[in-house]
Parts: structure tokens; C-alpha cells; sequence
């Protein structure tokens, strides 16, 4: 849940903003730069583009001030604007597939040179292997096989906690439409973990957590997590063991964290080849 200032110090803050006070406009964004960054990373997958559309939507941001009339809180009314820049962003991609990560872990084996650098990135005196972080990335990672509307609905409401009105608002769509989009997401994900990740199925194909952290030095292993696990006294089922992973999803740090420095590296291999595939 991204936290938001109080209304009253909202209202003068965008008062102020828009009547050109750059000062409160840092203020008004200042809480917001960290999960809008988050959010943007998680969306389009690729540190660099995450970074140059954070500053676009800081930009339009800034530009649209004035025009801003408060019918919905700061933070939908900016990370609308996000998510409007994301999608645009994505429309221009080909969606990844399932197996993406899959087929990346098969190249980097196969190729002395790749695993080399990932044997370096490991071996940092700074970096730490956290299998939750990598189940953040492994979520962001699977989401970019959703349409843009299918995935934006996942992370506004799923990841950030955005009502489903707030979410709707913010896509330009009806509530039912967002629901909709949002049921049709979370059916896709669950189907694609259940046939692929060991920590929901033991016959899954993807171990990459464990392989990881297996791979890296002892002294740069975080906690291991051997399996996902569903709320007390929840049965266990496709749905809620990707309820439990999300769970870890929203508790995480993700991307700001020590594993970091992998993730951007496999990022942009992933969006290399997915994005520019015959």
C-alpha cells in the first residue's frame, strides 16, 4: 500500500504547485518517487526505459499541474498518468513468453561468457541473493506475457492496492471492464505458475530460485525459501498459492534491494531477446 499525505496538507500543496511554486510540487511528489519508479520498473521490465519514462511522467506531471481540479487524491491522478505511459510503452512490444526465464537460464549455461558475468555480479562483496527478491522479478517477469490493460490491472490493484474504482479511473476503463481484466490477468499468471514454477508444483520446470542461490557464494546467500505457502487456514490451490506470492510481492523491496544489480542485468537480456524475436 503506497502511503499518500493527508488531505488537507495535499490540497495546499497542489494549490501552491499549481500556482507554480516549484517547491511544493517537490513536496507533493516526494513520497511517490520510490513506488512510482517501482511501479514503472515492474511494468515495462527494463531499468533503462523505467528510468527515461519516470522522468516523462515527471514531466507531464509537471506540465498537467494546472489543469489538475482534485476529483481523485494526487497519487491516482499521478499514477494514471504512469500508467497511461506504460502502456503506451508496451503497446509497441511483443508480449514475452511463459517461458522466457527458462529459456534465458538454458542460454546463460550455454554460453561461457554470460555465465561468467552472472558468476561476477554473485560475487560482489555487496550483493545479496533474496529468493522473495527474485520472486518480485519472477512476477514482473511473467506479467509482460499479459496485455498492457491485463497487466496494469494486476499491479494497481494486486501489487499496489489501488481500489477497483481507483483502478479503473487510472486505465480509462469501466469498473466491470477492470474487473474483468483483472480476473482474466490472474487466471493467466496462475495457469502460467502452475505448470512452471517448483515452489507452487514440485513438477514444475523452473528452479531458477534455488539454482541461484545454490550458485552464488555462501557468504552473499540471503534466507531460503523452500516453498511458497498459502495464508493460515487457507486450502492450498493454484489461486491462493499465487495469492501467497503476491503477498511477498507487496512485503518485498523490490527493485531498491541488494539483489538489484542481477535482476537489471537479466532484465535487460530478457527484453533483448523477447521484444526483438522473429
Amino acid at each position: 500500500m503506497i502511503s499518500q499525505l493527508p488531505v488537507e496538507q495535499e490540497s495546499q500543496l497542489v494549490e501552491r504547485a499549481r500556482g507554480g511554486d516549484e517547491g511544493a510540487f517537490t513536496e507533493l511528489l516526494e513520497p511517490f518517487r520510490k513506488p512510482l519508479f517501482s511501479y514503472i520498473y515492474r511494468m515495462v521490465t527494463n531499468p533503462h526505459d523505467a528510468e527515461d519514462l519516470t522522468q516523462e511522467v515527471l514531466v507531464r506531471t509537471l506540465e498537467g499541474i494546472r489543469s489538475y481540479r482534485g476529483d481523485a487524491r494526487f497519487k491516482t491522478w499521478l499514477f494514471g498518468i504512469a500508467t497511461h505511459a506504460c502502456m503506451d510503452h508496451l503497446r509497441s512490444k511483443k508480449r514475452w513468453r511463459v517461458e522466457a526465464q527458462l529459456i534465458g537460464q538454458q542460454e546463460t549455461e550455454a554460453d561461457e561468457e554470460r555465465l561468467e558475468a552472472v558468476s561476477s555480479i554473485l560475487s560482489r562483496p555487496d550483493f545479496i541473493f533474496e529468493i522473495r527478491e527474485h520472486i518480485s522479478f519472477c512476477v514482473a517477469c511473467i506479467s509482460r506475457t499479459l496485455e498492457p490493460e491485463e497487466q496494469a490491472s494486476l499491479m494497481l490493484r494486486e501489487v499496489l492496492g489501488f481500489s477497483n474504482q481507483e483502478g479503473a479511473r487510472m486505465i480509462g476503463i469501466s469498473e466491470p471492464v477492470f474487473r474483468h481484466r483483472l480476473s482474466a490477468a490472474r487466471l493467466k499468471m496462475t495457469q502460467s505458475y502452475e505448470g512452471l514454477c517448483q515452489l507452487i508444483n514440485k513438477t514444475g520446470a523452473c528452479w531458477q530460485c534455488q539454482g541461484l542461490r545454490e550458485f552464488t557464494p555462501d557468504s552473499n546467500k540471503g534466507q531460503d525459501l523452500v516453498q511458497i505457502e498459502v495464508a493460515p487456514g487457507s486450502s492450498i490451490s493454484p489461486e491462493n498459492l499465487f495469492d501467497a506470492r503476491l503477498k511477498i510481492v507487496r512485503e518485498g523491496g523490490f527493485p531498491e534491494s541488494r539483489t538489484r544489480p542481477l535482476h537489471d542485468s537479466f532484465f535487460e537480456g530478457l527484453c533483448e531477446r523477447e521484444e526483438t524475436r522473429n
